[in-house]
This record gives C-alpha cells, structure tokens and sequence, in this order.
C-alpha cells in the first residue's frame, strides 16, 4: 500500500467507505499517511442511531477532520439517522423500571394501578428529556450535511421534533422517512403558503415508510418539492387515512401528468398486513375494499405500478416501534444502495422487513 499513488489510494478509499463509517474509522487508526489519505472518504457514508451524544461526538470529529483537511474537504454524502436499533441501552431511554419501583410487587388492584401510573411518569420524563437532546443535536447536524448529501434514511417515528430547521436539499438523490415527513423540515411551516422554491430539487427516489404513529403524508407537498422524482415507494400503505390515500393517487394519476412528477417512471405499494383473525366484521370489511381499490389503481397511473403482497410478520414484542432487527435490516438496504444494489426498489421476492 506505501507503493500506492495517493490519487488511486483515494479512489480506493470512496469505494471502500460505503459501510456507514466502520471503514472510515479503521483507516483512520492505520498510520499516519493512511488517516491523512483517507480523509477526504472518511466520512462518505455514516451510520448515527441510538443517543444524541454520539451526534455530538460525530459533529466534534468531523469538524476537526474537515479543519485538518488541506484540500478536499470531508464530507457526508450519505447519512443513516435513526435512533437505539442496536439495543445498547444507550439511547437515553430507560431499558427497565428504575429500583424504586421494581422492588415492590403491588398486592391489589389499586397498588398495581398507582404503580404502572408512577412508571408511566418515569417513561414520560425520559421521553421528555431524550426529545430536548435531540432537538439540540440534530439541528446541528441537518444544517452542516444537508448541502452535500447524496442519499438520507431517516427514522423518527421515537423523536418529537419541536425545531424547524430552515434548509434545503439541494444534492439529494435518494430519500426514506420511517414515520412520516422530515419532522424538522414540515412543509407547512417552510412553505406556507407554496411558493418557496422546491426544498427537494434534485430528488429522485422518494420512500415513505408508514407507522402505526404516524400514517398521514401529504403526497401533493412532495409533488411540488420534488419535482425531478422518477421513483416512489410507500410502504405499509394502509386504508386510514383517506387523505394520504387521496393525494397519493392525485399525484400519480394521468390527469396530473404535467402538474405533478412528469418524469415519474415507477411506483411501488407495499400495503399493510391485514388484520389479524378475530378482528372486527368492519375491519375485514374496508381491508377488502381498500385490496380491490389497490388492484383497479394500476388503469389511472401515469406510471408502472407494482403492489406488493402485504408483508406478514408476527411482531416480536409490543410497541409502536418497528422491531429493531428490521430497522437494521433496513440500514443492510441502504448501505447496498450505496454500493449500486437496489437496495428497496427491488421487487422479487419480499425479504424480511417492516416495509
């Protein structure tokens, strides 16, 4: 490797640092000579999850490579932002009831009542706590990355933003949302009355991915903020509500092919699972009609349209969360987007995923 021109080095190093940073960091502890090379690609692709305070540790070394840097800057041209899918313990949120209140087992029903309520407070406060972090933190980091990044998978659907921040994407290829819209860029807010200059200009592939806490997309904002989109993905596309499903097909439909995404290609449906046995009459009932609205929706779109089978997964614990191993099987599809796989966009056979 010391034979090596620097120049093929480098280039060596971009492809090699496609993992999320792992690679980045290994070859930073190398040498000398290999960490000052491999600076420029250090940051190429980053994997943030579990706490705020690894934000923070990120945004203090990538400030200092980039202020060590002598020509080619830094940068972060594709970010993985999501929050404790390792299970650590790490990210701010108590993994188990504090010794106070698991010593004592309730022996009636009102003791049983005052104490669920008691961790239910606790639970509150580091919620609380764990949402001022990150709406310090994360700010920060959409404001110093935003302009270079090539690709972005956000999973928010643990965060309650209070923060706007106020920025665009003016390099961005390649989007997924777990729970919804940016929460710290709401259209609304940015753009009230639509006539900002589009937030997403470049953006070509759009995946929502939809929670059980978050269903509602205005599909009509992205179609005048990303208007270069050629492909969009909505995964766990459920019945309710009527409004995501309404502006959804205004988008995609023939009578908007010049008022929305006039170089959309693809669209892929991942509908949510059915309801499971025993659910009420009702229920089977709009999952029905919503399964026949699914199969006639192909006739009105402008582009191809696949719907996918519903992906059946028994969930591994309780929550509103998507089960950790399927976060991070998540984290495995975008680094293979990295790399020039499909990553999402395939649509062979359905592997494991909450999508």
């Amino acid at each position: 490797m010391d034979r090596l021109a620097v120049e093929l080095l480098n280039h060596i190093f971009f492809y090699a640092c496609t993992d999320g940073g792992q690679t980045g960091c290994s070859l930073a502890l190398v040498s000398k000579r290999i960490r000052a090379i491999s600076r420029p690609a250090r940051f190429y692709s980053v994997a943030l999850f579990s706490s705020p305070a690894k934000i923070e540790q990120f945004l203090q070394a990538y400030h200092q490579e980039r202020a060590r840097s002598l020509d080619m800057l830094p940068r972060v041209r594709h970010l993985w932002l999501s929050y404790d899918e390792n299970g650590s313990g790490d990210s701010g949120m108590p993994t188990n009831a504090p010794p106070a209140l698991a010593a004592k087992h309730p022996t009636s029903r009102a003791e049983f009542l005052a104490l669920l309520q008691r961790r239910t407070q606790h639970w509150r406060s580091a919620q609380v706590n764990l949402d001022e972090q990150y709406n310090r933190v994360i700010p920060m980091l959409i404001r110093e990355v935003a302009p270079d990044l090539h690709s972005l998978a956000l999973n928010q659907s643990r965060w309650r933003s209070t923060t706007v921040v106020r920025c665009f994407f003016p390099r961005l290829r390649e989007l997924t949302c777990i729970g919804g819209d940016p929460s710290f860029l709401p259209f609304g807010a940015v753009d009230p009355d639509g006539r900002c200059a589009p937030l997403y200009p470049s953006l070509q592939r759009l995946h929502h991915i939809l929670t059980p806490t978050c269903k509602v997309v205005n599909f009509i904002n992205w179609g005048r903020h990303a208007p270069a989109l050629t492909h969009l993905r909505v995964s766990r596309l459920d019945f309710s509500p009527r409004s995501t499903l309404e502006t959804l097909e205004h988008v995609i439909s023939d009578a908007s092919s010049n008022e929305f995404f006039h170089r959309l290609q693809r669209v892929i449906i991942l509908p949510h699972p059915p309801p499971p046995p025993g659910s009420a009459e009702s229920a089977v009932l709009c999952y029905v009609q919503f399964t026949h609205y699914l199969r006639a929706l192909p006739e009105r779109v402008k582009a191809q349209l696949t719907v996918l089978p519903p992906m059946i997964k028994a969930r591994p614990h309780q929550g509103v969360d998507a089960p950790k191993e399927c976060i991070v099987n998540l984290r495995r599809l975008w680094v293979e987007r990295i790399q020039g796989g499909p990553g999402c966009w395939a649509t062979g056979p359905p592997v494991p995923s909450p999508v």
